[in-house]
């Protein structure tokens, strides 16, 4: 799976995780920080990329955004 969002000092996230959701091994997780919109949503259509072709296939899941207000 992979995500992408922004944290709290404004920076950028991917996080990846890889691994079986039904496997008794543990999931590993990589998180890259990146400073702009555009780097972060360019490593996502690469590992997007990389993963259809390793045979992954989108799955539809889509998240709901809590809608925290911190100011």
């Amino acid at each position: 799976m992979i995500r992408l969002y922004q944290d709290l000092v404004g920076d950028w996230i991917v996080s990846q995780s890889r691994g079986r959701l039904q496997s008794t091994i543990k999931q590993e997780y990589i998180r890259s920080i990146l400073t702009s919109y555009s780097e972060a949503r360019s490593l996502v259509l690469t590992l997007n990329k990389q993963q259809r072709k390793l045979g992954y296939k989108t799955m539809g899941i889509t998240e709901k955004q809590l809608g925290f207000q911190f100011d």
